[in-house]
């Protein structure tokens, strides 16, 4: 759409002509009319009948031209709708293409929009886009079936040590406008925001981006950002209090209640009792007081698990497990599994350490099974087993693959290769890539297991007082069955066979 100041110098000229014309015309008809009556109404009969009605809207940002019907062999020209809307100081955004449609159409008494202004085009503010949730998890969660979920409760925005926080991008300033009468309309000034201020956290300039030097809960509040990394939680947590996972360190100072599940990405420490809740930590565990699983709690920890008790519960340590009574449950640590507090005892379940087992009595008089065991285990030596089978069903697949590839490639040496021959080979050579990467990675699983399995070798159960009947002692794949009561012994596995030998202490 063509607007004024874009006419050719021609059309210009032309149009200066027109206004001239128009100017002469109208001083002619005005001396006319002082001449006799016979030469006036002569004059008034030759005069123009064509009217060019201009219209602006209220807002200033369109006009229309509306066309009068012309005497015949009269005919509406360009530049003189162009000088009406001139005159009523519609100066921009003039559409000429619409003024020639309506000359050539011969479109009169209709309205046509012929001028338009331009709106300002609004900038956009700076903003930060968060890519971790900062929102607060105060209310249940009802689901589908009409439940209720207390676990979002205690929902907490958390983040990782490297992970991003936020993103800038800054503002950008809006576009000006106009009107049709040629003012100009300022859009609204776009405001930068503050920069995000606060301990453990990093800005690349680069890339306008925000990032985490320490793991921990996050919040934001007037641009200022706070990693915590520590939780703390000053009472009890129950299935109306929620769930807790934090990537730092949890502190409970109460009891934690059936069906609570808490998670941390570094240590946990509990100081009330745990029912049947599940807790699970990248570093260590510590119970002030100990668990009460009712065979449904679970404790799971990469680093140590410290407690004054376990009864009736799962625990699993990446390192050692140390308590002062073990009772009915099942217990398995990485490193040892030391029983040595004021009652020191084992009683019931089963109870595994890796590189050994310490405590000072197992069992009771009446008699419960309880099973000790050092070593690496059976599922272990299975899994170790068919590590192996499975290595060398791929090395004989590989072999079936490149014995094949051999012939092709010797044809095709002799005689040329055909199409098919080469997207043969083709799809052989991708066959042994894909059957090489599962060797690889075979062969890694069997070498993570193999060094957990040898740490393993030489451990040993020790018992430093009572040994009650019923107790299993088991060390790698071989096991026995205490058969009466014996006292301050220690098990070792002697090439297949447990040995027991005294026990001295420390």
């Amino acid at each position: 759409m063509a607007e004024l100041q874009k006419l050719s110098i021609e059309e210009l000229k032309r149009l200066r002509e027109e206004i001239k014309r128009e100017a002469s015309a109208d001083n002619a008809a005005t001396a006319g009319q002082d001449s006799v009556s016979g030469e006036g109404e002569g004059a008034a009969e030759e005069k123009s009948s064509k009217v060019i009605r201009v219209n602006i809207a209220d807002d200033k940002m369109s006009a229309t031209v509306t066309l009068s019907v012309p005497s015949d062999g009269e005919r509406y020209t360009v530049p003189e709708i162009v000088g009406a809307l001139r005159k009523e100081r519609v100066v921009l955004g003039i559409q000429t293409t619409k003024i020639m449609d309506m000359v050539s159409g011969e479109i009169y008494e209709e309205p046509v929009e012929v001028a338009v202004g331009r709106e300002v085009t609004p900038g956009q503010e700076g903003y930060y886009e968060f890519a971790v949730d900062l929102s607060e998890h105060r209310k249940p969660e009802i689901r589908e079936d009409g439940g209720v979920d207390y676990s979002a409760m205690g929902r907490l925005s958390n983040i990782a040590e490297g992970e991003l926080i936020a993103t800038y991008y800054p503002a950008v300033q809006g576009e000006k406008g106009y009107n049709v009468n040629g003012a100009e309309l300022l859009a609204k000034y776009a405001k930068e925001q503050p920069q995000l201020r606060g301990k453990h956290i990093s800005y690349n300039e680069e890339t306008r981006q925000y990032f985490a030097t320490a793991s921990g809960k996050i919040s934001c509040n007037n641009f200022n950002v706070e990693i915590l990394t520590v939780h703390e939680v000053n009472g009890d947590l129950d299935m109306t209090s929620g769930n807790v996972e934090f990537y730092g360190d949890i502190i409970i100072n109460g009891n934690v209640e059936s069906g609570v599940f808490i998670r941390a990405g570094r240590n946990i420490t509990v100081n009330g009792t745990i029912a049947a809740a599940r807790i699970q930590a990248g570093g260590d565990i510590v119970l002030a007081k100990g668990i009460q699983g009712n065979n449904k709690g679970k404790i799971s920890a990469r680093g140590n698990v410290f407690a004054e008790f376990i009864e009736y519960a799962t625990v699993e340590a990446g390192k050692d497990v140390q308590a002062n009574s073990i009772i009915d449950s099942q217990v398995s640590a990485v490193g040892k599994v030391m029983v040595k507090g004021s009652k020191g005892v084992v009683r019931g379940g089963y109870v595994h350490g890796l590189q050994g087992v310490s405590i000072r009595s197992v069992g009771n008089s009446n008699e419960p099974k309880t099973i000790l065991h050092c070593g690496f285990t059976e599922d272990d030596h299975m899994r170790f087993i068919l590590l192996n089978k499975k290595a060398n069903e791929i090395k004989d697949e590989i072999a079936k693959v490149v014995d094949e590839m051999s012939e092709l490639l010797n044809v095709a040496n002799a005689m040329g290769v055909t199409a098919d021959q080469k997207a043969r080979i083709y799809e052989l050579n991708k066959i042994k890539g894909e059957k090489c990467q599962d060797l690889d990675r075979n062969s890694q699983e069997k070498k993570r297991l193999s060094e957990r399995m040898a740490l393993g070798f030489n451990s040993c159960i020790e018992i430093s007082n009572d040994i009650f009947t019923n107790t299993v002692i088991a060390i790698d794949l071989v096991s026995m069955r205490i058969p009466s009561y014996e006292a301050h012994c220690r098990y070792v596995n002697k090439d297949g066979v447990i040995e027991r030998r005294a026990y001295l202490g420390d």
